[in-house]
């Protein structure tokens, strides 16, 4: 038995970017000391992750739930991979090749090409100005390609669903909202119960039951519709990608090599944090949008406050305003919108909140 072997850990009722704690690698086993769960090694799944195709993940279910395992750093890595036997750890062996597989050569050589093709527009822009220059030039296919890479993972993680009443009530709002979009758009949910909604590249929107139960109406769930379809239709999550990812990746997306980047994390997705800008630039699209599709606009300033004022005061909010920051200002914004831009054939959509989430607790069931 060893002392500990540092892990982010994935789980249901994990946070989205995982919970630092240890492993212990017994003989046949690998042991969770925090949350008193013992893995025997025939159970595990080994998976590449990380954009540099390196990292060492382990997978297993239990109880009906997928759990994942990374190492906190490169000395924990070595460590998991010295200590556990090969040869009893399914993928394992294929890990091993996929990782020897890169070439350290053809990393310097895209890199310093990359970074020098780059650099002469990084030299005549402003640094947002050269992403939003790259990300324009994404290839659609492309973007497609890294949305349905990181939904892969994230199924990895937690249970999405998309089929029944609940996936219907909201794909009829989101269908109107884009309905002339180039965007082929999939609607998901999720049981979690955090208040939150995100969008991936290429249009996949993900809604959260917290957010469906704290919506008292289908134009508050609407109005996050429409402020997460614009982080999709302005490309917001793809420019967080390529500049989290670095100069290299942009340009081979550019190129139509979605590679790329598919190996970012769903979790740095689902809990990313956009600018200010691209905030406020949301909410203003989101509100055009609304109009456009005579869908009062009223529930995203209705949302907005009932979240502000349900947590005032409160170090810890929902996740859905904590990556939402500067609410009062914006809630100013919206409202100041809505007033010189007043729709009076804008009409308050109807929903049966109760079915809706019935469904949802129904097909969480079925799930299992």
């Amino acid at each position: 038995m060893n002392n500990g072997v540092s892990i982010l850990l994935f789980g249901p009722e994990l946070h989205n970017a995982g919970e630092l704690t240890t492993c212990v690698i017994e003989p046949d086993r690998i042991y969770l000391p925090t949350y008193k769960q013992n893995v025997n090694f025939s159970e595990l799944e080994a998976r590449v992750g990380s954009f540099d195709h390196n990292q060492l993940q382990l997978c297993w279910q239990n109880q009906g739930h997928t759990w994942m395992l990374i190492p906190a750093n490169p000395d924990a890595q070595k460590t998991l991979i010295k200590l556990m036997p090969k040869n009893e750890v399914a993928g394992f062996a294929k890990w091993k090749r996929e990782t020897l597989g890169q070439s350290l050569v053809w990393k310097s050589v895209a890199y310093s090409l990359c970074t020098l093709a780059l650099a002469a527009i990084l030299l005549v822009w402003q640094y947002d100005t050269a992403v939003s220059w790259v990300a324009g030039r994404v290839p659609l296919a492309t973007e497609y390609k890294i949305g349905e890479s990181v939904l892969g993972s994230l199924k990895t993680q937690t249970a999405l669903v998309d089929k029944g009443i609940s996936v219907d009530a909201v794909k009829k709002i989101g269908d109107r909202l884009t309905k002339d979009s180039p965007y082929k758009y999939q609607w998901h949910l999720s049981n979690d119960p955090a208040i939150n909604a995100f969008a991936l590249p290429g249009g996949i929107v993900i809604v959260n039951k917290g957010l469906l139960e704290k919506a008292d109406s289908a134009n508050e769930v609407a109005g996050v519709l429409a402020h997460e379809i614009q982080h999709v239709e302005q490309r917001h999550a793809l420019k967080n990608m390529i500049t989290s990812s670095g100069i290299a990746a942009a340009v081979l997306l550019v190129l139509g090599d979605a590679n790329a980047v598919m190996m970012i994390m769903a979790h740095q997705v689902s809990a990313q944090y956009f600018s200010r800008q691209a905030e406020a630039d949301a909410d203003m699209k989101g509100l055009v949008l609304l109009n456009k599709n005579k869908i009062d606009p009223q529930g995203m300033v209705v949302f907005f406050k009932k979240m502000q004022e349900a947590y005032k005061g409160k170090a810890n909010g929902p996740e859905w305003m904590s990556s939402h920051p500067d609410t009062a200002n914006r809630i100013q914004a919206i409202e100041n919108f809505i007033k010189e831009h007043p729709c009076t054939d804008c009409e308050k959509l109807k929903w049966d909140k109760k079915a809706i989430l019935a469904s949802l607790e129904k097909e969480k069931t079925k799930a299992k």
